[in-house]
């Protein structure tokens, strides 16, 4: 069983890593009703990412994952979607509000102290995300608050708690973003995305009710989306550069590295009809409601790659995965590095750094995006600065 369906079901990596050793690389787990085929094989793997998606779709069985923490009236009648955040020379339009936020944090910390890399890979990615899609005028502390209380990585963090949700804690913090929202469209602000999902709306001018719900819908979901993973990825990242020191010219490489050393990712797609399926020794009919599957730690961390090495990033490959592959990659990889290097190599610029901590541990119930801490990472820092004052 898997943890969503049983809270007492092993640790999904473990678990799932054993099934490999024993059944080879592709088997099938039969959980909570529904059949999983799970592939490892790089043709599998291939043919995985290569299924177009009226055959097996992505989107369905993410869905179906996050709908078991957000409530289903968020996702119905969307009209601005994550791909449409990031197209050509979007990302640069970004870079000032990016900029704006990870000055704000870094201005809080003060000249000296300890925090701690996932909090404040947190609390920064949350500042990020919301000065990019609501706006620099935004009731930072507030929004976090209630997004916090969405935040659906839960169905994949700890899924062995999904069972009992009733969603009013959701739908109260809706409530009161919806209330924001509505504020923050008749308020005269600087540039940000929120200007075109008002447009998409018709909620630039009094906007009506309905209009400012819909606005709101997109705005969590898309914050959803782009943030939830880049906080874990944010904080692998800091935590492993202070570790091993690494130069600030290679904080880009110490992300993708950090990264396919925190993902825990499962990758489903739901079969929409029935198919053959080649996984390189054998083809298998897969009828329609299979969940097609992979596990990402389980070949990111095969063959001796279970440490950190900034000279083994970047690693190309379909057995190396950080954000994915073809037309399942996440749309949001340029925004999130540029966002990972600009925040890193900014903090540890301003300030002295020293671990801790000794080493990074995953929760072991985790089953999907890049891992949260199973323990604290925490971080001494010390001001390099005379001035320190960062806000622009």
């Amino acid at each position: 069983m898997l943890p969503w369906d049983d809270a007492g079901a092993p640790p999904p990596v473990e678990a799932l890593e054993a099934a490999r050793r024993e059944h080879g690389d592709t088997f099938v787990v039969v959980s909570g009703g529904t059949v999983y085929c799970f592939v490892f094989s790089p043709t599998a793997l291939r043919a995985f990412y290569d299924l177009p998606e009226r055959d097996a779709s992505k989107g369905l069985a993410d869905f179906r994952m996050l709908a078991r923490k957000l409530p289903q009236e968020v996702f119905l009648g969307r009209r601005t979607f994550a791909h449409d955040l990031f197209g050509a020379g979007m990302v640069e339009g970004y870079l000032d509000n990016v900029d704006w936020a990870i000055a704000t944090v870094l201005d809080e910390l003060g000249d000296a102290g300890t925090f701690d890399a996932f909090a404040l890979a947190r609390r920064l990615g949350h500042h990020v995300g919301i000065a990019c899609w609501f706006g620099r005028e935004a009731p930072i502390d507030a929004l976090i608050a209630d997004l916090d209380a969405l935040d659906g990585a839960d169905a994949f963090v700890a899924p062995h708690t999904m069972a009992n949700i009733d969603f009013a804690a959701e739908r109260s913090a809706l409530g009161h973003i919806v209330e924001q929202v509505g504020v923050l469209l008749t308020t005269p602000r600087a540039p940000s995305f929120l200007n075109d999902i008002a447009a998409r709306w018709d909620a630039v001018d009094s906007p009506s009710p309905d209009a400012v719900t819909g606005a709101t819908y997109d705005l969590v979901l898309l914050h959803i989306a782009t943030m939830t993973n880049l906080f874990a990825a944010l904080g692998w990242t800091l935590a492993y550069t202070v570790l091993d020191d690494v130069d600030a010219e290679r904080v880009g490489d110490a992300a993708q590295e950090a990264i396919r050393l925190g993902q825990r990712s499962i990758m489903l797609r739901e079969v929409m009809r029935p198919i053959i399926f080649d996984d390189g020794s054998t083809r298998y009919e897969i009828d329609r409601g299979v969940q097609l599957a992979t596990m990402l730690p389980l070949t990111n961390l095969a063959n001796g790659r279970a440490n950190f090495d900034v000279d083994r990033a970047p690693q190309p490959g379909l057995t190396t995965t950080t954000f994915g592959h073809g037309s399942h990659r996440c749309p949001a990889q340029r925004f999130s590095m540029q966002t990972i290097t600009r925040a890193v190599t900014q903090l540890r610029n301003d300030f002295a750094l020293t671990p801790g901590f000794t080493s990074v541990t995953p929760l072991p119930m985790q089953i999907g995006g890049v891992a949260r801490p199973a323990h604290p990472c925490p971080i001494d820092y010390r001001s390099k600065l005379k001035d320190t004052s960062r806000c622009v």
